[in-house]
């Protein structure tokens, strides 16, 4: 099949299971880029490289990928564009499921294309087309005001996204249960359907990419990364507090990896903060992914002040490139970290205080507590995450009354596998 604006990829035996791939809005991080609002996590972060880790592992295993691809916009405002992505993405859809039907569609973000407008498609077009998609964070989560603030007043439509997947494929355990309370709260019946189709798979590392920019160089002096976006919900302004009395004590290095735009959250306090350790403070200003990673590898501590985590991938990032992380007893981080004592705080300035002066103070343990989490990240391998999203696409394309021993063994959960 050739389409205008879809890429096949590498064409499979005539069996394999074709899965048309729906990506998420993505912008350039390199100077010259688009202007407007900071991008978000997914568009400059884990949107390029957790869902092509997931492309690679896919195709690798043998399914047949379809993907929508849409030309760049000539729009200049990052927003506009944004949305002249999306209208285009919908008609690259329909240009797929109304020539060749796949066996299954998988959304990477189930708030990007809407979930709802592809299977009005599909029952327009008299298709039985099972839909798969991911859901990294909610408006049905209390903590995660970002989508609340950004998009008031579209929490039905977001709870609409999940309940027309056949699969809603989750972050984490955190978020699960975050979803269960609150739209249990609000219909308990709904949320008992929807919990049904929930499957905590993880989200996986871009590995090959990290890796491929390891160094062993590190900076002038020791480096404290602050590599959370810059919303309210990051809570930028509690890290910029506490750094201003760690900074004139100790002689070490913040790095800033994003942009934080002068009106909004942090974006003041952290040009203050610049302004007044001109040596002491570094602005990435949204690094290109090499630089990123290249500065990850070079830090030995990572902070976070977030109130809202689903997952975590910037600090599983740290965490795979050896950093030592500091992070509040909430959210997800428990669950990704092991529950690690030496790692979680009681969330407020004087335990964050107190920790990172530890931990400066003892760099051995630092270095001991960093080799825990690389540990503890290695369950985000793309060849753990990619084999779980692997098996709930089989299960929807491969027909129950096939013989188990005529499935590929990749498409087998191991014997013994803990539950996601």
């Amino acid at each position: 099949m050739s389409t205008p604006g879809v890429d096949v990829g590498q064409r499979r035996p005539a069996n394999a299971q074709r899965v048309l791939c729906l990506d998420g809005y993505t912008v350039p991080t390199e100077p010259g880029g688009l202007s407007g609002h900071a991008p978000s996590s997914d568009a400059i972060g884990y949107g390029i490289t957790a869902s092509t880790a997931i492309r690679a592992g896919l195709s690798a295993a043998g399914f047949d990928l379809v993907r929508v691809e849409s030309a760049a916009s000539a729009d200049h405002d990052e927003r506009v564009a944004r949305l002249r992505w999306l209208l285009r993405s919908y008609e690259r859809v329909l240009d797929v499921v109304s020539a060749s039907p796949p066996d299954v569609v998988f959304s990477f973000h189930a708030f990007s294309v809407f979930p709802t407008e592809i299977r009005r498609m599909l029952l327009d077009l008299g298709l039985e087309v099972p839909l798969v998609g991911y859901t990294h964070g909610s408006h049905w989560d209390p903590t995660d005001t970002f989508r609340s603030e950004t998009y008031p007043r579209m929490e039905l439509l977001d709870l609409a996204n999940l309940q027309v997947l056949d699969r809603v494929l989750l972050v984490s355990d955190h978020l699960r249960a975050t979803l269960w309370d609150s739209i249990s709260a609000f219909n308990a019946p709904l949320a008992k359907s929807l919990d049904a189709k929930c499957e905590v798979v993880g989200l996986p590392l871009d590995v090959e990419r990290i890796d491929a920019y390891r160094t062993d160089e590190r900076w002038e002096r020791p480096t404290i990364v602050f590599n959370h976006a810059p919303v309210a919900s990051k809570n930028p302004e509690l890290f910029v507090a506490v750094m201003r009395r760690v900074l004139p004590r100790y002689d070490v290095q913040v790095l800033f990896t994003r942009r934080f735009p002068p009106t909004g959250p942090g974006g003041a306090a952290v040009a203050a903060l610049a302004a007044d350790f001109p040596g002491q403070v570094a602005l990435g200003n949204d690094m290109s992914l090499p630089a990123y990673y290249r500065a990850l590898w070079m830090a030995e501590l990572q902070v976070s002040t977030a109130t809202h985590e689903s997952l975590g991938v910037s600090t599983l990032e740290a965490m795979h490139t050896g950093a030592c992380c500091i992070l509040p007893r909430r959210g997800s981080y428990p669950e990704i970290t092991g529950d690690h004592p030496d790692v979680l705080y009681e969330p407020g300035a004087r335990e964050l205080e107190e920790r990172l002066i530890y931990f400066l103070e003892h760099p051995d343990r630092a270095q001991a507590v960093a080799a825990d989490l690389q540990v503890a990240a290695a369950q985000y391998a793309p060849a753990i995450v990619v084999r779980r999203v692997a098996a709930v696409l089989d299960a929807l394309c491969v027909p129950d009354e096939t013989a188990v021993s005529e499935r590929p063994l990749w498409r087998l959960p191991p014997a013994a596998a803990p539950a996601p």
